[in-house]
């Protein structure tokens, strides 16, 4: 029996690997455009990172990191997610002191031990931006923006932004405290889990995936605000999110979240910031996002992310604000399938074969196609002495542009017959203008496509 990869991993065969490419090579430019620098960390992390910022009692640190020890006893785990890392990163390379302000980006695998299903993997891969070093609300508003046109750019029309705040720590603690009010008296209902997080992190039952327990907590919250609404006033002069949200704000998170919504209504970016949703990671403080796309099923959500203003000295680095988001690779791909046509780059033709009449023409051809290389042009030609009429299938297969035939006539007359595909045309070009004749075609059919 062949081997095969394992359970919740996948290969990223060639026939994808365009759809791939594509999607990172949008989310760079947008987010170079937007003024963020990439950079790149380890896949392996000291455990205690995650432990320390994401939370001790999430499904992530308790159920779902790949965690082992290394020969020399330290424990490891392969990364869940990225924000912890890119801050590690940040403080280790002395950002904080170089730069103070900066604005990152990162793209790569992620792991979680979970159990595989449709929109979730135990290697999935990430996007993400994280803003580092300011609290200002108008930073929100630029990471929610930019999330949303890397996928808009990335063929992503039908997106609902879902906004809220979770307040600072001490909103936390105060809403908290509240939820247990709230959720004591159905205590023995819960599951064994949810029962332990009661006391320690209440905000877990809120993301369990017992459906039971996931009813019950939003029950006892209450029931979603009505669309449109911006808030409604709670107890003791705080505001609710929503009423269905377990976050009750002070008056600075408040004024926070406000300016948040008016920066994001000034750059026309539409959001509901009436849905109950909760993140289930312990670094969120005040903005807490998510963007959802159709086609997805149950797990909709294609990139999430907020601010997390205390983690940068949890981690030994000085007070500072951070804000960011991931986007998941996968999920935006099958996204993509949703409704939606081929685009003119998937549809066009790319590139030059170069078919050779006769084996023994095989060294000229093959100085041929590595001067189409040496011009930047895709160049492919057959090497197993197929027939001229197989050459041309793989030419067509590989959906080149063009077909250059050398033959024996043509190496007499020193000229080669250029066809093209996409435009059904032929014609006779000399040999010593044949690199730099092909390598202009190519970049005008490719400035055509981009128009």
């Amino acid at each position: 029996m062949a081997l095969q990869a394992l359970r919740g991993t996948s290969d990223v065969l060639p026939e994808a690997i365009t759809r791939w490419s594509a999607v990172e090579h949008t989310a760079r430019r947008v987010s170079r455009c937007y003024g963020y620098q990439e950079l790149r960390t380890p896949l392996i992390e000291d455990a205690t990172l995650f432990l320390r910022s994401v939370g001790e009692t999430t499904d992530i640190v308790q159920k779902e990191m790949f965690r082992f020890e290394d020969r020399g006893g330290h424990e490891i785990v392969l990364r869940p997610e990225g924000t912890a890392s890119v801050v590690r990163a940040y403080l280790e390379g002395h950002l904080h002191k170089t730069e103070g302000f900066s604005k990152l980006f990162y793209l790569g695998p992620m792991f979680r031990a979970e159990r595989p299903q449709a929109g979730r993997f135990r290697q999935f891969h990430q996007f993400g931006v994280e803003a580092i070093g300011s609290a200002s609300p108008w930073v929100d508003a630029e990471v929610v923006t930019l999330c949303v046109e890397i996928l808009r750019a990335c063929g992503l029309a039908d997106l609902t932004v879902l906004l809220s705040s979770m307040g600072c720590r001490a909103d936390q603690a105060r809403s908290a405290e509240q939820l247990r009010e709230r959720l004591r008296p159905s205590l023995q209902e819960l599951c064994k889990d949810c029962q332990g997080r009661f006391d320690k992190n209440v905000f877990r039952v809120l993301d369990c995936k017992n459906p039971a327990c996931h009813a019950l907590a939003w029950k006892t919250s209450g029931s979603p605000r009505p669309t449109g609404s911006h808030g409604i006033r709670g107890s003791g002069g705080h505001e609710e999110v929503g009423r269905g949200s377990p976050f009750v704000l002070c008056a600075d998170c408040q004024a926070h979240f406000e300016q948040v919504r008016q920066a994001l209504g000034a750059a026309g970016v539409g959001f509901d910031d009436t849905a109950v949703f909760a993140r289930g990671l312990d670094y969120y403080t005040r903005t807490v996002f998510e963007v959802r796309a159709q086609g997805l099923g149950a797990q909709d959500a294609v990139a999430a992310g907020g601010r997390y203003d205390q983690l940068v000295e949890e981690l030994g680095g000085p007070s500072m604000g951070a804000v960011g988001f991931a986007a998941g690779i996968e999920r935006l791909l099958r996204a993509q399938e949703h409704g939606r046509a081929p685009s003119d780059e998937q549809r066009s033709r790319r590139g030059v074969y170069l078919a050779i009449a006769q084996p023994a023409l095989a060294g000229e051809g093959f100085r041929l196609v590595q001067q189409l290389r040496s011009h930047g042009v895709c160049a492919l030609m057959d090497y197993d002495h197929k027939s001229l009429k197989a050459q041309l299938r793989e030419a067509d297969k590989a959906r080149c542009q063009f077909v250059a035939i050398l033959g024996e006539a043509e190496v007499k007359q020193r000229a080669i017959t250029l066809k093209d595909l996409e435009q059904s045309s032929q014609e006779t070009v000399p040999l010593e203008a044949f690199a730099q004749t092909v390598a202009q075609r190519a970049k005008t059919a490719a400035a055509a496509c981009h128009a």
